[in-house]
């Protein structure tokens, strides 16, 4: 079908109209610069029960928690033509999300502002009260598209306890993930690879004729020849777990035995409610003979939130690709205390570890809580040689 240049022209404007209206409002809401504060979680895992309402959640949960009485709100703003800038806002915050839909801040209203800033804009109400839900949102206006809508409803809850300034952060969260190869040993066993090291858990669903039957479970970031390493070098990591089976098939839960080396008084522990971690990347299942499905054993790993789509990067030199994907995961997997530690060495945060780390993160992700919370934790418990646990470690001291 032969288009005129008239329906030409309007299939265009319709089009341009739908992508404009489309980013016509600001997005990417941040409280006290914390994206997610609308979700829960339920140890670890993503809830599909809002922030709001808690109250009805009967197992527990976790949430991003806001820290401050006064937070701070930042947004993008809309708007994709070139020299696009914010001319004014206005922000509301109420105790309700009716109100919030209906533009009505009950709790604040900072009325038109003339201003360019949109990044952590101070909240001006009267202190907020501990353990409750607000809402919020903001409308702008820009130099190239004149008052624009507002945008979508924001949600987050406060802590327990508030201060006038102390920074929320995001609980721990766990990812299912499957090996990216599996193969049968020749003398019984199978061995998976995970494709990346994580720190994380494992699950194993199994089957056994009697309740008689045993099998060893061997971790590590090490593989030789096909199997797990027993006896790798330095601190590269290793575990090995028997397991007693029971009659039919069943899922078993690997529990990750603490290490004297990484859990003492000066390291950061890992929640109760995520449970005790190990890095590895391979996993060897000796004494089984049945098939097994890469569906049938499970990895879980445990990070910080992040966002896999903040940051791209692609050339014509696969090396520099290839970095750019290592660099890149490597802050999600070490990312898996909450707060910049040295690794799986000591799990101590380290005042030049934590800037490096910190520098990194904001290169590949939209997020700045753990930054945040790092630096609270370096103000509280400095790297002093009284925390220091270990011997050998003087070179880390400041």
């Amino acid at each position: 079908m032969k288009l005129s240049k008239l329906s030409v022209f309007i299939l265009f404007s319709l089009h341009f109209f739908v992508l404009y209206a489309a980013d016509n409002k600001p997005y990417g809401l941040l409280t006290d610069l914390v994206e997610h504060t609308d979700y829960t979680w339920q140890n670890g895992y993503v809830s599909s029960v809002p922030v709001w309402q808690v109250k009805d959640m009967i197992k527990p949960f976790q949430y991003a928690g806001i820290k401050s009485a006064y937070p701070s709100f930042s947004w993008i703003v809309p708007g994709e033509l070139n020299g696009t800038y914010q001319v004014s806002y206005r922000i509301i915050v109420a105790d309700n999300i009716e109100d919030a839909r209906s533009g009505i801040g009950n709790i604040w209203d900072s009325d038109v502002v003339g201003s360019r800033n949109s990044t952590a804009v101070l909240y001006g109400g009267s202190a907020l009260q501990p353990k409750k839900n607000y809402f919020w949102r903001v409308k702008t206006v820009t130099n190239t598209g004149g008052d624009n809508e507002w945008s979508d409803v924001k949600a987050f809850r406060t802590a327990a306890k508030l201060s006038e300034y102390a920074a929320g952060f995001y609980p721990q969260v766990k990812t299912i993930e499957y090996p990216v190869s599996m193969k049968v040993n020749e003398d019984s066993g199978v061995f998976a690879d995970f494709g990346k090291a994580a720190f994380g858990q494992l699950a194993l669903s199994l089957t056994s004729d009697n309740d008689k039957d045993s099998v060893v479970v061997h971790l590590g970031e090490h593989q030789i020849n096909g199997k797990v390493d027993r006896n790798p070098e330095g601190t590269i990591r290793y575990h090995r777990y028997t397991v007693g089976l029971l009659r039919g098939t069943h899922t078993y839960h690997i529990k990750i035995a603490k290490d004297n080396r990484n859990t003492g008084s000066a390291a950061v522990l890992i929640p109760d409610y995520i449970g005790e971690v190990m890095p590895f990347r391979y996993c060897e299942i000796e004494g089984y003979e049945k098939p097994v499905t890469t569906t049938d054993v499970i990895r879980v790993s445990v990070h910080y939130p992040f966002d896999e789509k903040a940051s791209f990067f692609e050339c014509s030199d696969d090396t520099l690709n290839q970095i750019w994907d290592l660099c890149k995961y490597s802050v999600k997997a070490t990312s898996f205390l909450g707060i910049y530690v040295d690794g799986d060495r000591e799990r101590i945060p380290y005042e030049a570890d934590a800037l490096i780390n910190q520098l990194c993160h904001y290169g590949v992700d939209r997020e700045y809580s753990m930054a945040r919370r790092s630096h609270e934790y370096l103000l509280e418990y400095p790297t002093l040689a009284d925390r220091m646990d270990f011997t050998g470690c003087a070179d880390r001291m400041v």
